[in-house]
């Protein structure tokens, strides 16, 4: 049996952003989940500000931070040193609206996804279903799905998804090696502390040569606990509140373990797939890279590979743009798997370089640069495409951010409040036009250009005027005046004014002079060259079989 809904495979973070956005441009999804239910446990816990940034531009952001708890970083507690002179990563003086990372429990992160999806989309999970056979042939994916009650189900799909993580099973039949090895092993539990002395709202690390302990407390009355160590002796024993407190002692931390609401233990991997993707097979999220969980990138770079694969595949199924996109989220997101792999082991190096004494691991948070440098990297602000984007020949240069950088947030009105990211909240592309010294002459001409770009893209692209008050062209909708001077400031705009391009993933696509606003088009064509009214139809298809799904 053919059906043109796309298949996602695997139900956690990475599928539920992966579907989220394939649903809200109209691209009907199945997500198959073998997992009973549910999970009711918590693995990973912090949500970046650039997960944030995305969330909000989701209209996610609200809900999760009423589950959440402020964490303002991450302080190194090395033993022979006094508390005031423990090294930090603070997190507080970020340029974004969340200068901070929000400690969250999965089980709790996962509920608000599922809820969001179901109440916006009639879209959930089916638990208890599992891929069991995987091949491909032209333009169709042959799918065997065990249902609940055993029977096995024979499904045609156009695209699959495999958000199935680590062990995943659409990687397998792709025939896409996974390759790295193992670095550590670690176990984990939720549990109440009694005699805690040490700041809770921060994530603690301890360590000294052979142990490592990290301390937070999580929303609700539960603490995170993590532990490794390189013999296996505790993390593999079989009293986990024993050996989580005889970890805890040998430190010197000081407090009392309780009995564990729930406790586990695994290997450590450090490995990243050799391609992501074989013809409509991709894989995202853990199935593609898996490392150290210092710094707590893990779940954050997964969801941000959805959110990157999901606009591209988008523009494919629904004839918008050729297939060749896709090969862009492995050019992309590929490099950023790796600078997270090292950024994580850089900072496991620091807290769990056993053999090494604390003191001679003291020099790597002395590097010039190091709290700043890794406060961005793990964060996500400092991710980039800036080495991979194509541009059009004949731009010039100008200053700030380029393309390929993160797309700065910035605060356009005070009252009623309005920001950058607020014009950026729709499915396709946005253009910042700021006129410059040249005003009369700027304004005619992105005038035009908005024109042109609607009659050439349709919604895909919409322009929002930068300006005061006047409009020439532009409605209330796609107009606003910035107040504050932000933009100019964050996006480095002198008395030339400036274009800038902003990718639906938020990512700069190109910034030039007004003068060169002709190249816009240009870029564009390469990832949507099939014209509007071809995507109108396409998309009206793709409506009809999205109700069709959800009906």
């Amino acid at each position: 049996m053919n059906t043109e809904t796309v298949l996602i495979v695997g139900g956690g973070p990475s599928g539920l952003i992966m579907a989220h956005e394939l649903l809200r441009r109209r691209v009907p999804v199945r997500i198959v989940e073998k997992r009973q239910g549910p999970s009711h446990t918590t693995r990973a816990m912090t949500v970046h500000a650039r997960s944030m940034e995305m969330f909000e531009h989701m209209g996610l952001a609200h809900r999760l931070e009423e589950v959440c708890l402020e964490c303002p970083g991450n302080i190194y507690h090395f033993p022979f040193l006094e508390d005031h002179q423990h090294p930090r990563t603070d997190y507080r003086n970020l340029p974004t609206r969340f200068p901070f990372y929000y400690k969250i429990n999965q089980n709790d992160f996962e509920q608000v996804l599922r809820e969001h999806l179901y109440s916006h989309y009639s879209i959930r999970p089916e638990y208890q279903t599992e891929l069991v056979g995987l091949s491909q042939g032209g333009d169709r994916v042959h799918a065997s799905i065990k249902r609940p009650d055993g029977s096995l189900e024979k499904q045609d799909y156009p695209w699959v998804v495999g958000c199935d993580g680590v062990r995943s099973f659409v990687r397998e039949a792709a025939g896409i090696e996974f390759v790295g090895e193992d670095v550590a092993v670690m176990a984990m539990m939720d549990v109440e502390l009694e005699n805690v002395t040490f700041d809770d709202r921060w994530m603690n690390y301890y360590f000294n040569k052979d142990l490592f302990m990290n301390c937070t407390k999580l929303p609700g009355k539960y603490w995170r606990i993590y532990m490794s160590e390189p013999t296996g002796k505790y993390v593999n024993a079989e009293d986990k509140r024993q050996a989580f407190q005889d970890v805890a002692d040998q430190i010197g931390i000081g407090f009392k373990v309780g009995e564990p609401q729930w406790a586990t233990s695994w290997k450590i991997r450090n490995n990243i797939a050799e391609k992501y993707r074989n013809n409509r097979m991709l894989i995202c999220g853990d199935a593609s890279h898996v490392h150290s969980p210092s710094g707590g990138q893990g779940m954050n770079g997964c969801m941000q590979d959805a959110f990157n694969l999901g606009w591209k595949l988008a523009a494919v199924y629904k004839g918008q743009a050729p297939e060749r996109i896709l090969d862009t989220y492995e050019v992309e997101r590929k490099p950023i798997g790796e600078q997270i792999s090292e950024g994580a082991m850089a900072t496991h190096e620091i807290v769990m370089g056993f053999g090494v004494e604390p003191a001679d691991r003291l020099h790597l948070t002395k590097v010039p640069g190091w709290e700043e440098r890794t406060v961005n990297l793990v964060s996500g602000l400092s991710h980039t495409y800036r080495d991979v984007v194509r541009l059009p020949e004949g731009l010039s240069a100008v200053a700030g951010p380029e393309a390929g950088d993160r797309a700065p947030d910035a605060k356009l009105l005070r009252e009623p409040r309005k920001r950058v990211y607020d014009l950026c909240r729709h499915p396709g592309f946005t253009v910042l036009a700021i006129p410059g010294k040249a005003r009369e002459q700027d304004l005619a001409s992105f005038s035009r250009l908005s024109q042109e770009l609607e009659a050439k893209f349709g919604a895909s692209v919409s322009v929002f005027l930068i300006a005061e008050d006047e409009r020439a062209g532009f409605d209330m909708d796609h107009c606003c005046a910035d107040e504050t001077g932000e933009v100019l400031e964050r996006y480095g705009i002198g008395d030339e004014g400036r274009l800038v391009v902003i990718r639906p993933d938020l990512f700069i696509g190109l910034t030039c002079l007004p003068k060169d606003g002709n190249l816009i088009g240009e870029y564009m064509e390469q990832w949507f060259p099939v014209r509007a009214q071809a995507g109108d139809t396409a998309d009206a298809g793709a409506e009809e079989r999205l109700g069709e799904t959800v009906g």
